[in-house]
């Protein structure tokens, strides 16, 4: 007798339960939905970035650079146009935008830069000595080590009886320049960095040059370049020997 609700129960459930199978596949659906998007989305990123790398790699990197120069150049030119209609020294007129000092430092730089210009290959030693001046001036010493070592000569000096305002005494001293005394592990470190930067800089400093296919007589770029300059002195003078050695009627 009790029995007549039951009937109204399971209808209730079976509409939740098919309520909550519509709403969990609505969910899927729409999870997969995001999916497709996120996906897409990454794909047309993907190739925007693609084509700006492409773009980039076919573009001069020098050309912005020539750009600038150029409009740079032009700004100048109005300038100048502008000071001469006015009336105007423009060279005197740039010196206002710096201070005296700054004016000071770049014409001792500029004098500096003119007095180590190259004016021609004389002799090696010239080469090298101009080589040891421009080196010379990148050099940074160690004031602090140079004032301890100065301290040091000083106290053995008095401590041996001598005057130690005399430079030749500690240079006849036994210990000067013994084995103790010798260079630290960053001065050395130094020292070998500096050596492969001036290799790296003798074999990148000169551009590409076209190679001779059909005369191979070197076996590496250094032999190369030294053939090149033997070619540029003796050439005109063996070059019929060497033909009549090719041709086989030297003999």
């Amino acid at each position: 007798m009790d029995a007549s609700p039951a009937p109204e129960s399971e209808h209730n459930n079976n509409e939740d339960d098919t309520s909550s199978s519509t709403s969990m596949a609505d969910r899927l659906a729409k999870l997969k939905q995001l999916k497709r998007r996120r996906a897409t989305e990454v794909e047309q990123g993907n190739r925007r970035d693609r084509n700006l790398e492409f773009q980039r790699s076919k573009e001069n990197p020098r050309w912005k650079a020539k750009q600038e120069r150029k409009r740079q150049e032009a700004l100048k030119y109005l300038e100048k146009q502008e000071a001469k209609d006015k009336g105007e020294d423009y060279e005197r007129k740039q010196f206002w935008k710096y201070s005296a000092e700054s004016v000071e430092a770049w014409e001792e730089k500029m004098q500096t830069k003119a007095e180590r210009a190259n004016n021609g290959f004389t002799d090696h030693a010239q080469l090298a000595h101009k080589k040891y001046i421009k080196l010379l001036q990148q050099f940074k010493p160690d004031l602090a080590a140079y004032a301890e070592k100065k301290l040091e000569g000083i106290t053995r000096a008095i401590q041996n009886g001598e005057d130690p305002t005399v430079l030749t005494n500690a240079a006849e001293d036994l210990d000067y320049g013994s084995l103790v005394d010798k260079p630290s592990k960053a001065a050395v470190d130094r020292l070998a960095a500096d050596v492969q930067k001036q290799i790296l800089t003798r074999e990148t400093r000169s551009r590409e040059r076209k190679e001779q296919a059909d005369d191979i007589s070197w076996i590496n770029e250094k032999n190369r370049v030294f053939n090149q300059k033997i070619a540029r002195f003796y050439d005109k003078y063996t070059k019929e020997i060497r033909e009549n050695l090719e041709r086989g009627t030297a003999l």
